[in-house]
């Protein structure tokens, strides 16, 4: 459902609070992001999110599907109900409430599109670091691929280089950015540069 008047103005300031109001020293976390279900089913995530979800297991429930999962457990329930709510979604910030080292400092849920939810984890610098960075195997043509997108060229012009379809490309950049936990086919590139797999 997308919101018009007044209730769309309310959800695109709730946006605009809830994206500058950030933990008390900011400057030294992580960020990693998801995007998730009413139900909490994890449907995207970003690499630092992948990375952190990977490390701590107690954040995540159920094998076949993932669900993300936070404590209080009610009050991450209400605000999953919160930021889906059809007449006037709300942003909520949930924050640490355990010493534990490896737990976000502060956890943002978004209403972000109709029946999705952007979960924002704000993580201590250290976890961040701390978290393991496994390179992924990829395929010659998945390389392939990845060069030339990070070479600025656009799907048809990858194509051609390589004689294949455009739905083969479609395919590979799919892959590529499922192997590398990336969002978007651009992010993939930027993960790609940052562990030095266009070295390779």
């Amino acid at each position: 459902m997308h919101l018009q008047g007044p209730a769309a103005q309310m959800s695109q300031d709730r946006h605009s609070s809830y994206n500058t109001r950030m933990p008390p020293g900011a400057e030294t976390t992580a960020i990693a992001c998801l995007d998730v279900t009413p139900s909490a089913r994890i449907v995207s995530r970003d690499h630092a999110a992948a990375r952190f979800l990977k490390a701590n297991r107690d954040f995540v429930r159920g094998q076949r599907q993932e669900y993300f999962t936070a404590q209080p457990a009610n009050r991450f329930s209400n605000a999953l109900r919160a930021a889906c709510d059809d007449l006037q979604p709300r942003a909520s910030i949930l924050r640490a409430e355990t010493a534990k080292a490896t737990a976000p400092l502060q956890i943002n849920i978004l209403p972000f599109q109709p029946k999705l939810i952007r979960i924002v984890l704000f993580l201590p610098q250290s976890v961040g670091e701390a978290m393991p960075e496994a390179v992924p195997k990829l395929t010659s043509r998945e390389k392939s691929v990845l060069r030339l997108a990070a070479s600025g060229q656009r799907r048809d012009r990858i194509a051609f280089e390589l004689n294949i379809s455009l739905p083969t490309v479609d395919m590979h950049c799919r892959n590529l950015r499922q192997k590398l936990s990336a969002l978007t086919t651009l992010e993939a590139v930027a993960i790609a540069t940052k562990m030095h797999m266009l070295d390779l």
